[in-house]
């Protein structure tokens, strides 16, 4: 059995080491944490840089846009609104010669109902892919991150709706 001074001393020792472990884990967090970035903040230069921490190469870059390529060769565009609203990602991928406008409707109807991408017929015979990162309450740079990754392989997944081999990829 514990006096009541072995008692008290054995519970302030305790405690100690409570307080401590919160602490650390308080400023812990505090290192780690992600920074929010407010629409109004965001700078082409920012996204390029952090991109280019996560591997990606950059192969264009202006006031407006960021065009970015990763460690497979996926090319991507990064346009941000005029209004800073939301950052369009986007790549347009060339169809075969001669594929009938049919087998295109079709299989953007099928790429169309995934969640994440749209796509559109244009007129020089390609698909342009889009999806908007909405920014409008601001974003982390992680978040950003992984839409990336997401449009990436949604673009996949659509890859695999052409059992027709329609792309020229």
């Amino acid at each position: 059995k514990l006096n009541n001074k072995e008692f008290l001393n054995t519970t302030l020792n305790m405690k100690t080491k409570i307080l401590a472990f919160l602490m650390i884990c308080f400023f812990a967090n505090l290192i780690t944490a992600q920074k929010v970035i407010k629409p109004a903040d965001l700078k082409v230069a920012t996204l390029a840089n952090f991109l280019k921490t996560k591997g990606y190469t950059i192969l264009e870059q202006d006031e407006t846009y960021v065009k970015i390529v990763d460690s497979d060769k996926n090319h991507l565009y990064l346009d941000i609104d005029p209004s800073n609203k939301f950052i369009a990602m986007s790549i347009k991928i060339s169809l075969k010669e001669n594929v009938k406008k049919a087998k295109v409707d079709a299989l953007l109807a099928q790429i169309n109902d995934l969640s994440m991408i749209s796509a559109k017929h244009m007129d020089d015979n390609s698909v342009y892919f889009k999806y908007d990162f909405w920014m409008t309450h601001g974003f982390t740079l992680e978040t950003l991150e992984d839409a990336i990754m997401e449009f990436f392989l949604y673009q996949g997944d659509s890859y695999a709706l052409d059992e027709e081999k329609l792309f020229d990829y």
